[in-house]
């Protein structure tokens, strides 16, 4: 009964604080309700991890016949999603005290925290659905907070390849219901099926593209690095750090993993999951904004996991024990990435903060995302050994290799923190809301192994040291060339969004004035991938021209239909 009262209070108790939040006399509790609002769903994880049993809680008279449910992977999930929103609340209580829209953003937080908790709790597609698309629209209140020229044009970005993920899913989720004989809506009832549809690689293309605009993948990823920089840091946090993981959690729910074996799906997903990987760390070591670059860490580490999913059509026989391996690398991600992106705003507060706790906390998280340090050494760890007995060393080593990446992005965040450092005027001063909570979270991220494990067995350092120096020598060597390059000037960087910027102008409208002629004389700057420093070019091209109108927003999904009825013809 208290896992049952947990479990539908989870979603809907920050529903009602978002609800109480609206009215006037708790405009300066909303901080706190954010705060309190992951209480159910944190309680419910601990209760609930490493538990095989499922609680189910059935209300056949909410839409469909709703169910929602506990288990083991969701709790790890869940318990992942509410201590990063909670500390990331606690952090925003002090960075929106002097911010007159504060209330206007709580009330959007504790929206898309309701739909993050929701879609973990949903047994069925339904409810799963409801709130995933809560999630995404109300976050993007979170994404245009500011009001800025660049928060509104990475908001537009946003909601673009947000409608077209909602498309995609929603193809797939009818699609899957017709594989069950329209006899089940829920999720592992349609997973199991897939494999019998008609329509399985139509099925399979929606999943992963519609899914994979939240989770970052290659070419549906262009949202992730406009939208970070300009969030307010909290937003920022749990935006990598949580709710793209609502993409690899819908693949773990919905893909037929253990089903079925497919050489062609799982040779598509390690394609694009290496491609994310090394590509998101070549670009990131390019960009000029730390949050920028943090984005396109999280870009490369979906796809780690976006490999990990892939291997599973390979062999299938491993996803017992893959999924959970998977589930703790995706907490050890979500936690220190949450840290990283909170650092961002302690920076400018280094004088209030010892030196030495300051150093260390600027650098656990970004050696625990490399794998050298904290929850980092167990996550990589453990996704080798269950990766191993696919008897394909190239994958292995591939993951192994993806530090190279992973260490030039921390260089190079770690660098520009230093350089904002340098710039500015003066510290800000301390904030204890903020200087707390991110202490708070570099503790969580580093006992990761020790805390919230549950049933996986993790070994310490001294335990496994040959398997943890083969963790060290890609870091080391990546050092050597990662200072060297940062220590140079750099003389080009790629815009945040990298494709967006060669995309836009086919469907931005040039504002037309009858009584203004055009200057021929003036020179039309064409967007390019890279920014020369030694060339009078802009950045990006003007927000202001950027006005998508309906009939072009239908021409880029129409490109995605054309894709999906490919994929009929191939069945």
């Amino acid at each position: 009964m208290i896992s049952q009262g947990l479990l539908f209070l989870t979603p809907l108790f920050p529903m009602m604080l978002a609800i109480l939040a609206c009215f006037k006399t708790f405009k300066k509790n909303a901080g706190i309700f954010a705060a309190i609002a992951v209480l159910p769903a944190f309680l419910l994880s601990l209760l609930n991890l490493g538990q095989l049993e499922i609680t189910y809680l059935s209300m056949p008279a909410v839409l469909l016949g709703s169910v929602w449910h506990t288990h083991p992977t969701g709790m790890t999930f869940l318990l992942f999603t509410s201590v990063l929103w909670f500390f990331s609340a606690l952090y925003g209580i002090g960075y929106t005290k002097s911010d007159d829209k504060a209330q206007r953003f709580w009330i959007l937080w504790l929206l898309t925290l309701s739909g993050n908790l929701g879609l973990l709790v949903s047994a069925d597609i339904i409810s799963f659905y409801g709130f995933f698309a809560l999630m995404t629209f109300a976050g993007y209140g979170l994404v245009i907070h500011t009001g800025k020229e660049l928060a509104l044009r990475a908001g537009r970005i946003y909601l673009i390849m947000a409608v077209i993920g909602e498309m995609l899913i929603l193809t797939a989720l009818f699609l899957g219901s017709a594989a069950t004989g329209h006899t089940s809506i829920l999720a592992q009832d349609i997973a199991a099926a897939i494999p019998e549809s008609n329509q399985i690689n139509l099925l399979l293309f929606c999943l992963f593209f519609g899914f994979g605009v939240k989770a970052g993948i290659p070419l549906m990823h262009l949202w992730l690095p406009l939208a970070h920089p300009v969030a307010p840091t909290p937003a920022s946090a749990v935006l990598s750090g949580a709710m793209i993981k609502a993409g690899l959690f819908a693949w773990i729910s919905l893909l037929p993993l253990g089903y079925m074996h497919s050489s062609g799906w799982g040779i598509l997903l390690i394609i694009f999951g290496f491609v994310a990987s090394f590509g998101g760390g070549l670009v990131g070591m390019l960009q000029l904004a730390p949050k920028a670059v943090l984005a396109y860490s999280s870009i490369s580490q979906m796809g780690l996991m976006t490999v990990t999913i892939g291997c599973l059509f390979l062999k299938p026989e491993l996803t017992p024990l893959v999924i959970p391996v998977l589930a703790f690398f995706a907490l050890h991600h979500a936690l220190s990435k949450g840290a990283l992106f909170l650092s961002v705003g302690i920076n400018s507060q280094y004088r209030s903060i010892p030196i030495v706790l300051f150093v260390l906390g600027m650098l656990l998280p970004a050696l625990s995302l490399v794998g050298i340090a904290g929850s980092g050494i167990q996550a990589k760890l453990l996704l080798k050994e269950g990766l191993y007995a696919l008897y394909l060393p190239g994958i292995v080593m591939s993951i192994t290799l993806s530090a190279l990446a992973t260490t030039g992005l921390m260089y190079r965040f770690l660098w520009l923190l230093r350089q904002e450092r340098r710039e500015s005027l003066q510290a800000s001063p301390a904030d204890h809301w903020m200087q707390l909570s991110w202490a708070g979270l570099l503790i969580c991220g580093f006992l990761a192994p020790l805390l919230f494990s549950g049933n996986l067995e993790t070994k310490s350092v001294l335990q496994q040291p040959i398997e943890y120096l083969g963790l060290l020598w890609v870091p080391v060597i990546a050092s050597v060339f990662a200072f060297w390059f940062i220590s140079q000037p750099l003389r080009a960087s790629v815009p945040q969004g990298d494709l967006i910027v060669l995309i836009e102008p086919w469907f931005s409208v040039k504002e037309a004035s009858a009584d203004k002629k055009e200057d021929k004389n003036e020179q039309k700057v064409q967007p390019s991938l890279l920014n020369w420093v030694d060339k009078d070019q802009q950045p990006t091209p003007s927000a202001a021209l950027e006005i998508f109108s309906r009939s072009q927003v239908a021409a880029l999904l129409g490109v995605i239909l054309l894709l999906a009825n490919l994929m009929l013809w191939i069945n």
